[in-house]
């Protein structure tokens, strides 16, 4: 066994910890950039070999990921920063830009700006944060110079469903302490269907909540449950899966023109508070004039509103913390109107993949 000398000074020990757990870390992540940089290149090579066609490449790469357990967009995005970065010893020379950082550039098609904010990025010790900042400014200015004079290209409105929509979903893993099936309430609320006694109804049945009538409530055919003085019922819905996930929500606080934070109402008596991001678009950060615009915009369209309409994603939340959806209020004229759309029509939003 190696002995350690004894580090008695706090300058020693400083120097001792830098050296080891934060050189260390660097080289982790070095690391994680070279084993990232490899699977993409033998993933391009073995494409390449077999005749270079994107539908074997989607093939193979969704195999892969399926043999090996891995989410295939792991491996398309390695397969990209590869394609982005085909000489390694561009990345090797940036030893400060993390995973994190390349996942940002790998948005940036243009080599030149892409090698621009890569130098920026390194020489200035910007966080994945910082770099992502840049690149979304730098998107926006590119996406409204190439739309001048053009009609905004709007997104397909989505379909709302009736509140108090929900489907019977089956335990999420075989670990899970019980079998009994769920209600999914929807932002990873759930219920157990035990605690509607005399409902059968199999995973995947879409139900909605409706309020029990007086001549009802002493032939209990459909299970109740109590909320306060009023009894709900599970009845059997007509609805298809795009009628779930939407909710009557309440606006707690703008964070900008495209994020809110919002309480939702759930049913049967629960609530819930998420950071909420609008799906589909992007708006120009705060730091800038058109940023503070687009969100006093917003505050204004939605400062007569009680409450709101959201239809949220099934997906998982994104990178920070925020979960996807689209938001629908009632203007003064009592008309419906989509907020992300708006904000694209009056010239406060781009269009973006969500």
């Amino acid at each position: 066994m190696t002995k350690t000398a004894l580090v008695t000074s706090y300058a020693a020990l400083r120097k001792k910890v830098e050296e080891t757990l934060l050189l260390g870390r660097q080289r982790i992540e070095a690391a994680k950039v070279r084993a990232y940089w490899d699977t993409g290149n033998f993933i391009n090579q073995h494409i390449q070999a077999n005749g270079g066609r994107a539908e074997y490449g989607k093939k193979i790469v969704g195999q892969l990921a399926e043999d090996i357990k891995l989410h295939s967009s792991v491996l398309q995005r390695c397969s990209q920063f590869a394609e982005m970065f085909p000489d390694f010893r561009i990345v090797a020379a940036r030893r400060q830009l993390t995973w994190a950082h390349y996942r940002v550039l790998l948005t940036v098609p243009d080599e030149e700006k892409r090698l621009e904010l890569m130098d920026r990025a390194e020489n200035e010790k910007w966080v994945s944060r910082d770099l992502e900042i840049e690149v979304r400014n730098l998107n926006w200015e590119i996406r409204e110079e190439a739309s001048k004079g053009k009609p905004p290209l709007l997104l397909p409105v989505p379909a709302l469903g009736p509140f108090y929509t929900y489907q019977v979903i089956a335990p999420e893993t075989v670990h899970s302490s019980s079998r009994q099936l769920l209600l999914d309430l929807g932002f990873s609320a759930r219920l157990e269907m035990e605690l509607f006694p005399g409902v059968r109804f199999p995973a995947g049945t879409i139900l909605e909540s409706r309020r029990r009538d007086e001549n009802e409530k002493s032939a209990p055919r459909h299970a109740p449950i109590a909320r306060g003085n009023s009894i709900f019922k599970l009845v059997k819905s007509k609805k298809n899966e795009d009628a779930l996930y939407t909710y009557k929500a309440f606006v707690q606080r703008f964070i900008d023109a495209d994020t809110f934070h919002v309480e939702f109402r759930l049913g049967f008596g629960q609530l819930r508070e998420e950071t909420i991001r609008l799906k589909g678009i992007d708006c120009p950060e705060m730091n800038t004039p058109e940023g503070r615009a687009a969100k006093r915009f917003v505050e204004r369209e939605l400062a007569h509103c009680e409450s709101i309409i959201l239809k949220s994603t099934r997906t998982r939340k994104e990178k920070w913390g925020r979960y996807l959806g689209d938001v629908f209020y009632i203007d003064k004229t009592g008309k419906q109107v989509y907020l992300n759309n708006l904000l694209l029509e009056k010239g406060h939003a781009v269009r973006v993949r969500s």
